[in-house]
């Protein structure tokens, strides 16, 4: 399956380690705003733009990122996280893939909105 990843399930991140042998499909966008949590960003839904990548996992990997992200298939409403279908497109291509990615299921918090939408530069910033 395909798996839009944007904060610390990148390379070079905690949660890498999640994705075992994911073959990386490479570098995508989707639509959305990124926010700082305090250590961790979240995705919410808007007409901004959020940077990423797009990788190919074993579906059986995803017991384990969904606990990592806090997101519970039988509690939604109490999930941290919500693992939802969403549209990424390509960087070098253009192209779009249908891909799961986790949404952030709380309410944007007041401050910490990252510009640009991309986690990598502004966490190492």
């Amino acid at each position: 399956m395909k798996l839009f990843v944007y904060g610390l399930l990148r390379p070079g991140f905690e949660g890498a380690e999640l994705l075992g042998d994911a073959r990386t499909l490479g570098a995508a966008t989707t639509r959305g705003w990124l926010y700082e949590l305090g250590g961790y960003p979240g995705l919410i839904a808007g007409e901004g733009t959020v940077h990423g990548i797009v990788c190919e996992i074993d579906a059986a990997r995803l017991p384990a990122i969904d606990e990592f992200e806090g997101y519970d298939p039988r509690d939604p409403a109490g999930s941290l996280y919500l693992r939802e279908t969403l549209t990424a497109w390509c960087v070098d291509t253009g192209k779009a893939v249908i891909a799961q990615a986790y949404r952030y299921n709380r309410q944007a918090p007041p401050a910490g909105w990252i510009p640009g939408g991309e986690y990598c530069r502004h966490s190492f910033a």
